[in-house]
């Protein structure tokens, strides 16, 4: 027996799918760069985590649209619609309540195969019903061969508009002031009162249920909780990751705090305010092979800790410039950076572009975003806006954290190659302990020498230990390694692929050492 065809819809039921499609496409886009998010405690916001969520919304996708062309031939109905709303409502409550044990399990697949896993069991069910409901809408709006045409236009056309609507709400407005849980119950609440007005519209009755079902969610996804008191100081989510400050430590009389951007270590701080890094330490190197200097410019804030070091201990006047605002307002509010420079908050190659030329005795950078660097901070255009900012015989100094031998060392090779096209004089050191071949590298680069002998018994002595390490750890890449290396530029900078099994290995080692940090 063939299904009967839809019946005509009231203008009121038509515009209803038409406010459903938009809403349901906003929520689409909103949930894939949610996503990452809700991942990256574990995954960071590597390339593997990007690749694992659009595949998983494109897989998902492809199968919601398939599963929506067979309700629509078999029973097409606003009912069925709105149902199908409300089963999309209830799959997404339940990913704040399944992300902890999700990601717990999944960890030990490893990085690809554990993003790729737990963003399809906790993302995927919701996008596959939101993707059913476009084929529906055709079939319920379609009545005649004569305007299908015009009618698969009109519901891709509003569902797309939805879906930018929801890319500039997801980075504008909901990541930078809701966190991720509020978001998705909000998410929740939504599509489950969409499917309640679908109900209404198709039964003319009150959908008890879903109403009640949005009221209970709504009351337990938002009312105030009482957070019991802990030492994590701060757990917020900005326009770049997730951002914790933290006070830890195994001796409770030698406490250190800590700032975190998607679990990871940006900085870490002693009680007396001195760094506890050991490349920071060594980073110092620069300041003593150019005493002369006057100003320098730390592109990448973290804490604070350099910027503030330099104007305390060496008497430079320290410009520092970070993209995000929230980590100025960390540095400032919880590790007392009270500079003398300019902080800015702004790009760091757009800072460097409008400085005028030989402004800086030395120049630092040492930005990331999670496991890699920005690309374009890299490059050889970017360093030669460098060198054009920096005195005569000034020094940079950059930090990458990479693999140092083996298969995965083509990200410092590749920054040690670019960085020698632009700059005569180029060393490369690992900087800190390194663990399974991972560590900080820190290249120092000038148009003069850099000689270690001119620094000797200069050093203070909290700093002494960590430079001497790194001056006995000096990498000395072959020609044949440079020949093979990658010359980084603006047109060409694959710095997150040469850093990938960098991430992996750093992501891995993580979820091993701190994996109840990383899911608080």
């Amino acid at each position: 027996m063939r299904p009967q065809p839809p019946k005509a819809l009231s203008t009121v039921q038509y515009r209803y799918l038409a406010v459903s499609l938009f809403l349901t496409g906003a929520v689409t886009l909103v949930l894939e760069i949610v996503g990452t998010r809700v991942i990256s405690p574990f995954y960071g916001s590597s390339l593997y985590c990007w690749s694992a969520l659009i595949t998983v919304t494109l897989i998902s996708l492809a199968a919601g649209y398939s599963l929506g062309g067979r309700y629509a031939d078999r029973s097409p109905s606003l009912t069925q619609f709105a149902r199908l709303s409300c089963y999309a409502g209830a799959a997404c409550a339940l990913v704040p309540l399944l992300r902890n044990p999700v990601l717990r399990t999944t960890a030990g697949l490893g990085i690809q195969l554990g993003a790729l896993t737990s963003a399809t069991v906790l993302i995927a069910p919701t996008l596959i019903l939101l993707s059913t409901l476009g084929p529906l809408a055709i079939r319920l709006t379609t009545l005649g061969l004569e305007s299908m045409g015009r009618r698969v236009g009109d519901v891709y056309t509003v569902s797309t508009l939805g879906s930018v609507t929801g890319a500039v709400l997801a980075g504008f407005v909901l990541i930078p002031h809701l966190g991720i849980s509020h978001i998705l119950y909000g998410i929740s609440v939504l599509l489950l009162l969409i499917g309640a007005v679908g109900l209404s519209l198709s039964t003319k009755s009150l959908p008890l249920g879903p109403l009640v079902a949005a009221t209970g969610l709504a009351c337990w996804g938002f009312w105030p909780k009482v957070v019991p008191q802990t030492n994590l100081l701060v757990n917020t989510e900005s326009a770049y990751g997730q951002i914790k400050v933290i006070d830890y430590d195994t001796d409770p009389k030698d406490v250190k705090r800590y700032l975190l951007v998607n679990g990871t270590s940006q900085s870490v701080a002693r009680a007396d305010g001195e760094s506890d890094s050991q490349y920071m330490h060594a980073a110092e190197w620069a300041a003593l092979l150019r005493p002369q200097a006057k100003r320098a410019l730390v592109i990448g804030l973290g804490a604070g800790l350099l910027p503030s070091a330099l104007e305390r201990v060496y008497r430079l006047t320290t410009d520092a410039v970070d993209i995000d605002p929230e980590i100025l307002r960390m540095a400032q509010t919880y590790f007392s950076y009270r500079p003398i420079g300019e902080a800015a908050v702004e790009d760091g190659r757009t800072y460097l572009e409008r400085q005028p030329a030989g402004r800086y005795g030395i120049i630092f950078i040492d930005a990331f975003g999670t496991e890699s660097p920005p690309y374009h901070l890299f490059t050889r255009e970017a360093f030669e806006t460098v060198r054009g900012r920096l005195e005569p015989g000034g020094i940079l100094a950059v930090n990458l954290v990479s693999v140092v031998k083996g298969s995965g060392d083509g990200a410092y090779l590749a920054a040690y190659k670019t960085l020698s096209s632009v700059f005569p004089k180029v060393r490369a050191f690992i900087a800190s302990d390194t663990y399974d071949d991972i560590g900080n590298v820190l290249f120092f680069c000038s148009e003069g020498p850099l000689d270690a002998a001119a620094t000797k018994g200069k050093e203070r002595e909290v700093i002494r230990k960590d430079i001497a390490g790194m001056l006995s750890r000096e990498l000395h890449p072959t020609d044949a390694q440079l020949s093979g290396a990658v010359l980084l530029t603006d047109d060409h900078a694959p710095i997150e692929f040469l850093l990938a099994e960098t991430a992996g290995r750093w992501r891995v080692n993580l979820q091993k050492q701190v994996s109840d940090l990383l899911l608080y």
